[in-house]
Order: structure tokens, then C-alpha cells, then sequence
């Protein structure tokens, strides 16, 4: 999950919104994901996590971002019987110490180990 001092995670969303990304940033997004209170941030996770309903318009972010272990520590979910790591951190922290591209999700060379 770390490559050259950055720490690297996967993103996904749709082709348009991932063109608004890689050039203007993140927005955060609200909801309440399984639970009653509403939560801000973007998704993170530690490995390219499939689309909840797949379409040839799907695309997948590589986001790699350098930011001290600790801070990232904050910002992460610890889901019961998860099969990866997800963090929910506020869109200004990626946008400020982050790296964002678009991954070919048919080249697995493309992702990190």
C-alpha cells in the first residue's frame, strides 16, 4: 500500500466524474452510510473495490498521497469482516497531498501492490 514514501489508494466512480477529478480535485460527498448520522469525505480504499453496479462507464482512480500515518489513521473505517481497508477523508486533505490518475482497469501492472 506504499510506494515510494506515498501511500496508495483506489477511487472509484464514472468516466466523467473522473475527468472533473483528475483536473479540478475531489468534492466531498455526504450520506449516511450505515448509520443515522450524515458523514462528509471521499471513499478511499487499499484495493480497486468493483463498482456496486458495473457499466462500461466505470472508472478507477489511483490516488496516491503523502500524508504522515497518523493523520491517515483518523480518517479510517474498520468495517466488521472487511476484505479491504476504506477511509473517509475530507476532499481539501486529498486535494492538498495527493496525486490523482486514471487507472487502465484492464493492465493489472497499473496496480500497486
Amino acid at each position: 500500500m506504499r510506494q515510494k514514501g506515498k501511500f496508495i489508494f483506489y477511487h472509484r466512480t464514472n468516466a466523467d466524474n473522473a475527468r472533473a477529478i483528475v483536473n479540478n480535485g475531489f468534492t466531498n460527498s455526504n450520506g449516511y452510510f450505515l448509520s443515522n448520522r450524515l458523514w462528509t469525505g471521499v471513499w478511499l480504499s487499499s484495493i480497486p473495490v468493483d463498482s456496486k453496479s458495473p457499466s462500461q462507464d466505470d472508472a478507477l482512480l489511483m490516488v496516491k498521497l503523502d500524508l504522515d500515518s497518523r493523520e491517515l489513521a483518523r480518517w479510517e473505517w474498520t468495517p466488521e469482516g472487511g476484505s479491504h481497508r476504506e477511509w473517509l477523508m475530507p476532499a481539501g486533505i486529498i486535494n492538498r497531498c495527493a496525486t490523482v490518475e486514471v487507472v487502465d482497469q484492464l493492465d493489472a501492472s497499473t496496480v500497486a501492490a
